[in-house]
């Protein structure tokens, strides 16, 4: 006889194989055939199997029977509480981080004075705010929906990846950062190709929040779920074995160093600056160590949290602090993109010098970023924007660059000025901002 059972909780093609050794296992059994596509299992069997016994098969292997077509919406009220609980949560850290002025407080002051030591403090800083949102974002996104899906998985098994994660990006940023020391901003992602990066990475951490949320059911069963290789780049090698795959976790550190970070970038500008492979090697290593901690903690919340109830409200809590991480990422990668908004003003505010290139000058200070700000200016004309910096830039916001006009971005040094030289191009407003896309001012080219 032949039979078909729903199956709950499949998302990718190795479930269908850990689904499928279990069941066989079944007395009576002779055959098991397990779709993703459709989420189901048939069976055939010399006679029909209790669903008792077909029940502790499929709990057994980490899934449940019931029906597999799961809503869009989730009708579950427990689902909104957690969520509003979730949002307010994250709603209140966000706003407590701006009243204290958190960010100032981990602020660094000037790398190229302090050397070795201030790489430390920055990748420390870092740890807790912009590798946090990036970084820290992916990887809390990536390692909780990995947790969800394999809850049987122990403490060290759920933190031993994110231990080979951070060894791979300190080593990656020591070689990586000696080599721009040596060979300038040649493997320095810039501009347009750093924003589309950006932009992806926010993707990819909305969908995972989604899911994480579970206010969309219908999500978990495949629709945004990263392909198979999701649970090696935590390091699950085999659902039943609990063995686990580094190689994937590996990869994912080693690239990180390219992932935009403010913080990374700062760091990345004053190991170009050095040209030596030593400094720049120990100034990128050593802030590299310096994130760990802040990176490691993000795991550690995954590996850590016990029971399904409690790791249910954690999951829909991660989920709403990855989402809120999405988005900033998203709209920092979208000014680095530098696409205009087309404007049709006829107002013009602009400072000239000569009849060739015209000066707009603009002042630096911690307190007040740039005053001015926002510029007016006319299209197909030469200008060069002089920041006379009355302080040190600090944190993620110690660059300064245009997107579309001026993509390579300059260290805010103090007594020094920055000339960002560049070409009106057509009507439009272009963003100026730091390294990670964040905005600080705008210039507006009109007819």
């Amino acid at each position: 006889m032949k039979m078909t059972i729903p199956i709950e909780g499949m998302h990718c093609r190795a479930c269908e194989i850990t689904i499928g050794q279990h069941l066989e296992k079944v007395p009576r059994v002779t055959k098991v055939s397990v779709s993703l596509r459709t989420e189901t299992a048939t069976i055939e069997a010399a006679s029909p199997p209790s669903h008792a016994e077909l029940l502790k098969a499929v709990n057994a292997a980490g899934y449940n029977i019931g029906d597999a077509k799961q809503p869009w919406i989730s009708r579950n009220p427990a689902d909104y509480r957690e969520l509003c609980v979730g949002i307010l949560i994250i709603g209140t850290l966000a706003i407590l981080y701006n009243v204290l002025g958190i960010n100032k407080i981990i602020s660094t002051g000037s790398i190229s004075s302090g050397g070795i030591g201030v790489a430390l403090l920055t990748g420390l800083a870092a740890g807790v705010s912009t590798c946090m949102a990036v970084v820290g974002g992916l990887v809390l996104s990536l390692s909780a929906r990995h947790a969800k899906k394999h809850p049987n998985a122990t403490t060290m098994q759920k933190f031993r990846p994110h231990l080979f994660f951070n060894i791979s990006r300190i080593v990656s940023f020591f070689l990586l950062g000696g080599l721009i020391g040596a060979l300038g901003a040649s493997i320095q992602l810039q501009g347009a190709t750093l924003g589309v990066l950006m932009i992806i990475v926010g993707i990819v951490m909305f969908g995972l929040g989604l899911q994480l949320t579970n206010v969309m059911p219908r999500l978990n069963t495949g629709g945004l779920t990263l392909p198979p290789g999701v649970a090696k780049f935590l390091g699950l090698k085999k659902h039943t074995e609990k063995e686990y795959n580094h190689s994937s976790a590996i990869a994912l550190g080693a690239i990180s160093f390219f992932l935009p970070c403010g913080f990374t970038q700062v760091m990345q500008l004053y190991a170009i600056s050095t040209g030596s492979f030593v400094t720049g090697s120990l100034v990128m290593g050593v802030f590299a160590i310096g994130t760990a901690p802040g990176l490691l903690s993000v795991g550690g919340l995954t590996s850590v949290i016990k029971g399904k109830k409690a790791s249910g409200r954690f999951f829909k809590i991660a989920g709403v602090a990855v989402i809120a991480m999405a988005m900033i990422n998203i709209s920092s990668g979208y000014n680095l993109t530098g696409f205009q908004v087309p404007t049709f003003s006829t107002n013009s505010a602009v400072n000239t010098s000569d009849a060739n290139t015209q000066t707009l000058n603009t002042i630096y200070t911690l307190s007040k970023d740039i005053i001015p700000a926002d510029f007016t200016l006319k299209p197909q004309t030469s200008y060069k924007l002089i920041v006379d910096s009355k302080d040190d830039g600090q944190g993620c916001m110690s660059t300064i660059m245009i997107p579309g006009l001026f993509e390579t971005p300059l260290l805010l040094e103090k007594g020094k000025k920055q000339v960002l030289s560049f070409v009106t191009k057509n009507p439009g407003t272009y963003k100026i901002t730091c390294a990670m896309g964040l905005p600080r001012g705008t210039i507006t080219v009109v007819s």
